[in-house]
């Protein structure tokens, strides 16, 4: 959305910064605000082994983060999901951070401290897919074992596939994984184009990552042209089958740029237009078998069965059978903490209470 970017501001930087900022601080360095041009973009794809790492100091300064070692070492997806806005701003070919300058940041983070901290000694990977290149994810793994640090990251559901990578993630001090199911319907995701996501191995890998010490935290999506209102039910039960640690639940939202976006523009479903509105909790285009305010009352329904004190509950027990058991507690705190999250979303929205005094816990949508 260029021209409209250029509405709000001077010059519009296109794409990964990386090449084009440094072209815009130089044009401006020379001549100021005059000499910048509407749009920079960079000329070629940013090589990571000469993308700089953040200046994270500044945020542990600030006192404001709760976690403060972020750290992104791979960029791009090898999948293509019609929804995602991932492979286009980033492409779908897996480039990555020279593993000997990961190390080497990693150490500076811990600092020389004999015993560091919780804080210091926890980072967040913050790559898309930090598995999607196996044979780099064992190296990477393998690096960092001696460091014994804590992590956390996304990765796809199927790099439980690889009992080895699994081995060697838990040994380098994974803790917890944020995976993309989307969906519990394979029409939903047929028509997304996530055809490597498998429903039938959906249990099977995440008792692996629980078998290891691994939590996972669940995203789904709700609102695809397959959902009818039986979807949130569905949903819900899987996550409790499951004993899933986490779950993120979002509404479908064609992206500016995305091939979801195009076919909605083509079809002339779309029912809002303010960007404030794209936050993936507000339906912005009309369902297919539901209404926009089902879809809403939907998803409000989800977050309040799934963080209802007796689903927290029974969730989190399950990590009592298996090596989460060491962060039991931590892991009770998380979900009370989404609970709390829940709840402030509420409040711009239909409130949770009343989704589930309307429709009840059986089936939260009428016909």
């Amino acid at each position: 959305m260029v021209d409209e970017a250029l509405g709000h501001a001077d010059s519009v930087v296109i794409g990964e910064a990386e090449g084009a900022w440094e072209e815009l601080l130089e044009d401006f360095r020379k001549g100021g605000k005059a000499a910048l041009k509407k749009t920079y973009k960079c000329r070629e794809v940013p090589d990571m082994a000469k993308v700089p790492f953040p200046r994270l100091k500044i945020a542990k300064d600030s006192k404001n983060y709760i976690f403060t070692n972020m750290l992104s070492i791979t960029r791009g997806c090898p999948h293509n999901c019609s929804f995602c806005s991932v492979t286009q701003l980033l492409g779908r070919k897996i480039r990555l951070r020279p593993i000997p300058a990961v190390m080497e940041e990693i150490k500076a983070l811990i600092g020389d401290a004999e015993k560091p901290s919780l804080k210091d000694r926890f980072f967040v990977f913050v790559d898309d897919n930090i598995m999607a290149n196996r044979k780099y994810a064992k190296e990477l793994f393998r690096e960092l074992i001696p460091y014994k640090i804590l992590w956390v990251s996304q990765t796809s559901i199927n790099s439980a596939y690889d009992d080895e990578m699994l081995d060697l993630a838990a040994q380098s001090g994974c803790k917890g994984v944020f995976v993309g199911f989307e969906s519990v319907s394979k029409e939903s995701l047929e028509e997304i184009g996530k055809s490597q996501n498998k429903i039938e191995f959906y249990k099977e890998g995440i008792r692996k990552f629980h078998k290891r010490g691994i939590f996972v935290e669940g995203a789904f999506i709700f609102g695809f042209d397959s959902d009818g209102p039986e979807v949130f039910k569905d949903t819900v039960d899987f996550v409790n089958t499951t004993g899933m640690d986490g779950v993120q639940y979002t509404i479908l939202t064609p992206l500016p740029g995305t091939d979801f976006y195009k076919k909605i523009e083509e079809e002339g479903r779309f029912i809002e237009r303010r960007w404030s509105q794209y936050d993936c909790t507000h339906p912005v285009f009309t369902p297919a078998k539901m209404s926009a305010k089902q879809l809403e009352l939907g998803l409000h329904w989800a977050y309040t069965s799934t963080y209802s004190l007796r689903s927290i509950f029974k969730r989190s027990l399950t990590a009592l059978t298996d090596r989460r058991w060491k962060y039991f507690t931590m892991l009770v705190a998380f979900n009370l903490g989404y609970r709390k999250i829940m709840k402030y979303m509420a409040k711009t929205a239909v409130h949770p209470s009343r989704a589930v005094k309307l429709y009840g816990n059986a089936n939260p949508l009428p016909d």
